[in-house]
């Protein structure tokens, strides 16, 4: 034996010096069978034994011995050794069987805590690398309950070219005798030598990485001589419990540069080497509903009643009502029936019917406020039911939000506002209106531009293809920062995601209105009021537009104007200014009439 022995200790010492910022050393890992063992799925060692008795109870003993001698090196007390050869002859029948078994224990395995103390390593350092003769699922099935990263796995050898052995931004999964469903290699034949794709693409992985081996027993040919090949690889890290596992075909492959590490289970090492590195637990063991991967689980299941919700909230037929139904809680019944019910009087007392059967509903008591306040406009009892539905849960971040828009857009109560906003963020800080209503909210009420841009952002990192804020966005370097290039940039974008939303529409239209291109702009004032939904501030904007811009809409656009604001509808926030400039700079004689209107639309 040629390889150092090392304690456990050493190695994860390594492991840490490793993953200091600036280390360029970066590990990797060799799973077998047997780090799968405490997942509930057999050893190599289980399933031989289990199907070699299986065949003596169908050929008869002697049979069996007859077949024994036809395989070199057979050793009853090393069955593992003989996995492959055992497999071909318990399902010469149809191999196909014997998949259907394995994929049976792969299916109903829940994978092991090493496994999530390894999600936790290929997800926080730069060891993203796991190379497995396993086809089971447990290593991505790991990272996917942590409910980070996302694996990227390979489990066939026409994926290998996916490889990024460089510069890895994800945990790489690479299975080299196939995934479970695709087919895997589970006879002599299959194994004899690694797949040539596996061998060009693995190579720069073993050069680049050192590799810590766990549960494997050395008994594949394909990867053992394999490993052999590579003269430049880094070390080896072979882990073993016992020493009798350290066969002749594992002491040959192991050099001066490798190292061997007795340990006591995969389980009890990715225990230790986690907290060698310091990571937080993932599990809160004094409140376990606090645990990150509880709070992942919860959050999966937020999001599709959030989708649900929303999905019930559109125009639904009977068929599709009433399977919804199914997954939606009880006070939906009677949120349905406000959603399908056209009569304002009647939607008020269904509301009212609904909290008598349903008191403790916060939802259903945040909804009817949000009714009172969009619909109704009463907006004293709008505050009274927001109350009470904050009252019911203080911490539901919908009705904070919501209450946080009314003390803003309608009690004009800025400082109690912005607490709600903030509070809603700390709820649920990766909502995309949360973000974007706080944006709104720093740029037209407290002015803190710089602040209002970071939120701007932060909603187009969440949802990029979102129509409505990257048209916010625009509208903020178009009004703001005065940069009309990017502005314009952002305004396309909202546009290419949706050509019908009619504020981009607008708002694009006043970009290109100030820049003096009137005819082009005419396309999307057209464009904004085919599309707008309902008489509202937009209009009051596209017909001062059409007044200052436009001469031959001049006396509609007066008519227009004064009936939209006798009935109540401003814009407040809105900046006509750089309209008003234009309008002189193309020879309006009607600067002062400009003047007055925009003083009556952004009047309070």
């Amino acid at each position: 034996m040629q390889a150092q022995k090392i304690t456990q200790e050493q190695l994860f010492l390594a492991v840490k010096d490793a993953s200091k910022k600036g280390s360029s050393v970066r590990y990797g890992f060799i799973l077998g069978a047997g780090a799968s063992v405490a997942s509930n799925i057999p050893s190599g060692f289980k399933l031989s034994s289990k199907w070699y008795k299986e065949i003596k109870e169908t050929i008869g003993e002697e049979s069996l011995k007859e077949w024994a001698d036809t395989i070199e090196g057979f050793d009853a007390e090393n069955i593992a050794a003989s996995y492959t050869k055992i497999f071909k002859k318990r399902f010469e029948v149809d191999y196909h069987l014997g998949y259907q078994e394995l994929q049976q224990y792969m299916d109903s395995a829940t994978p092991s805590i090493g496994y999530s103390f390894l999600a936790q390593i290929l997800d926080k350092t730069a060891n993203k690398f796991v190379i497995t003769t396993n086809f089971d699922t447990m290593t991505e099935d790991a990272l996917f309950g942590l409910g980070n990263a996302k694996p990227l796995v390979l489990g066939h050898e026409v994926l290998s070219k996916f490889i990024n052995a460089v510069s890895p931004t994800r945990p790489t999964i690479i299975k080299i005798h196939r995934d479970f469903l695709f087919d895997p290699y589970n006879t002599d034949e299959n194994i004899q030598e690694l797949d040539k794709q596996w061998q060009e693409s693995l190579k720069p992985v073993l050069t680049e990485n050192a590799m810590i081996i766990l549960g494997y027993g050395g008994n594949d040919e394909s990867l053992m001589n394999y490993l052999k090949q590579i003269d430049n690889r880094k070390p080896i890290y072979w882990c073993y419990r016992e020493e009798k596992e350290l066969s002749t075909t594992i002491k040959d492959l192991l050099g001066e540069k490798d190292f061997i590490i007795q340990i006591t289970s995969f389980d009890k090492f990715m225990l230790l080497l986690n907290d060698k590195l310091e990571f937080d637990s993932f599990i809160d063991k004094e409140d376990i509903e606090k645990s990150a991967i509880v709070q992942n689980s919860r959050e999966n299941a937020k999001n599709y009643i959030e989708q649900l919700e929303k999905l019930a909230k559109e125009q639904l037929n009977s068929n599709e009502q009433t399977a919804i139904k199914k997954f939606l809680p009880s006070w939906w019944d009677y949120q349905l029936a406000v959603n399908n019910e056209e009569n304002i009087k009647k939607k008020n007392t269904l509301y009212k019917e609904g909290m008598k059967a349903h008191p403790k509903s916060h939802e259903l008591t945040g909804n009817y406020a949000l009714f009172l306040k969009d619909t109704i406009k009463e907006y004293d009892k709008a505050e009274k039911y927001y109350k009470q539905a904050l009252s019911l849960d203080p911490d539901d971040a919908n009705n904070n939000g919501n209450y946080a828009n009314f003390l803003y857009r309608i009690k004009k109560e800025y400082n109690k506002a912005e607490e709600y906003y903030k509070k809603t963020l700390r709820l649920d800080p990766d909502d995309v209106d949360y973000n974007g209503n706080y944006a709104m909210f720093l740029k037209n009420t407290t002015k803190e531009y710089d602040k209002a841009e970071e939120y701007y952002k932060k909603t187009l990192e969440i949802d990029q293809n979102h129509a409505s804020y990257n048209g916010n966005y625009a509208n903020f370097l178009h009004h703001i920062k005065k940069e009309y290039d990017k502005a314009e940039e952002y305004y396309k974008r909202a546009l290419e995601i949706d050509q019908n939303h009619a504020n981009n529409n607008g708002n694009y239209a006043q970009l290109l209105l100030i820049q003096g291109q009137k005819e082009q702009a005419q396309k999307y004032i057209t464009k904004a009021f085919e599309n707008h939904k309902e008489e509202n501030d937009l209009l009051v904007e596209l017909w001062f537009y059409r007044l200052a811009h436009y001469p031959e809409y001049f006396d509609e656009a007066q008519r227009e104007l004064d009936r939209l604001l006798e009935a109540g509808h401003h814009s407040i926030a809105w900046i006509f200014d750089e309209n008003i400039e234009r309008a002189e700079k193309d020879g309006s004689n009607d600067i002062e009439l400009l003047k007055r209107y925009t003083k009556r639309i952004t009047e309070e």
